[in-house]
């Protein structure tokens, strides 16, 4: 079960096989997994307003190093989340709390360039999110087990982009800036964004999988996490494109 269902790097093979074996009475539901969902992302929302009206972010190192604090926070969760298999209200909570204080600060940073790129990145990750769950629904496109496989490759391979694009960026800074801007840039952006929307049916693909495989109702939580990492990454990813083509 666990090689078929943790194609997406968010669901490891050692959290699904804990999942599967855990005895319970109450099973995975595909409302219960919507419903935690969008309780994590009011929360990403609420924490992303509320960051964006009081915090600022500035040029200097302590800007810098606040937010690189809060990734930092985030990415610990995240691993406790994953390989700790303690998904529940708390630590998804928080998660989303911390992740949307990020998504205020970097969306603020944008909006002070761009007017208007936060609504345009948020009503485009909403339109991505409804055709893939369309697609996805209508089996107009099918989820594999090959498509597992080169969505699993295309998105580590986004992974290690952009990491190395990051190390890069803090000894070459204008090297960087010629690879996120300009057509190399607009490129590269669109890459991303298209691994990040067909992940989506991943998450979807492991709802459906989860529930036919009667897993307890504590994986509603990790699908919900997966869903809210995979539209978190999504948005950043439209932020960058329409900053990319708008340069």
């Amino acid at each position: 079960m666990a090689s078929s269902m943790a194609s997406n790097p968010v669901f490891s093979d050692s959290m699904v096989d804990r999942l599967t074996v855990e005895g319970t009475s109450r099973y995975m539901t595909r409302l219960g997994s919507i419903v935690k969902t969008v309780f994590a992302m009011l929360l990403v929302m609420l924490s992303g307003a509320l960051a964006w009206k009081y915090i600022s972010l500035g040029d200097g190192m302590s800007s810098w190093f606040l937010l690189s604090g809060i990734s930092f926070s985030a990415f610990i969760v995240a691993m406790v989340i994953i390989f700790g298999g303690a998904a529940n209200v708390l630590t998804v909570g928080l998660y989303a709390a911390l992740e949307g204080v990020i998504l205020g600060l970097v969306s603020g940073m944008y909006a002070s360039y761009y007017d208007g790129i936060v609504t345009q990145a948020i009503l485009m990750t909403i339109a991505i999110l409804m055709a893939m769950l369309i697609l996805y629904s209508t089996r107009l496109v099918r989820v594999d087990e090959k498509m597992r496989s080169v969505l699993l490759i295309m998105t580590l391979g986004v992974m290690m982009y952009l990491l190395l694009e990051f190390f890069i960026g803090l000894f070459i800074p204008s090297f960087v800036y010629g690879l996120q801007f300009g057509p190399w840039g607009v490129f590269i952006s669109a890459i991303i964004v298209l691994v990040a929307a067909l992940n989506l049916l991943l998450d979807f693909d492991f709802i459906d999988r989860g529930v036919s495989a009667k897993l307890p109702k504590k994986a509603e939580w990790y699908a919900a996490f997966g869903l809210m990492v995979t539209l978190i990454w999504l948005y950043l990813s439209i932020l960058r494109l329409i900053a990319a083509a708008r340069r």
